[in-house]
């Protein structure tokens, strides 16, 4: 098993695989448009999307969820109403503004230093 780095936003999210002296990207984007749906339509596109996530992640060791506003709040919810051995691997959740990949990778090395990981 591998740690994951999750960076999630309300359109897409991107799934960071970290391997010694490797790293694995992986992006899905959430197939829906706001302003074409109703709320009750969105929450079912969002539920969906939060389940293809969590369906590529079901093997990570650790996890770290990073992303800007709500969205990764409400995956975390989502992870402990349908995957509490999932929610069990959150090591941290954290607020970072559409950074570059090389700066969600940067904030997941601060992390998972804990885990000796990086050397």
């Amino acid at each position: 098993m591998a740690a994951n780095i999750l960076f999630i936003d309300s359109d897409h999210a991107k799934i960071f695989t970290l391997n010694p002296g490797k790293l694995d990207t992986a992006e899905m984007k959430k197939h829906d448009f706001k302003h074409h749906t109703s709320d009750q339509k969105n929450e079912e596109h969002e539920k969906h999307f939060f389940q293809e996530v969590s369906a590529k992640i079901k093997d990570t060791s650790e996890l770290l969820i990073v992303g800007p506003g709500m969205a990764k709040a409400r995956f975390k919810t989502h992870l402990e109403t349908h995957h509490h051995d999932l929610v069990k691997k959150i090591i941290g959740v954290e607020t970072i503004d559409h950074p570059t990949d090389p700066q969600i990778v940067a904030v997941g090395k601060k992390f998972f230093k804990l885990y000796d990981l990086f050397h």
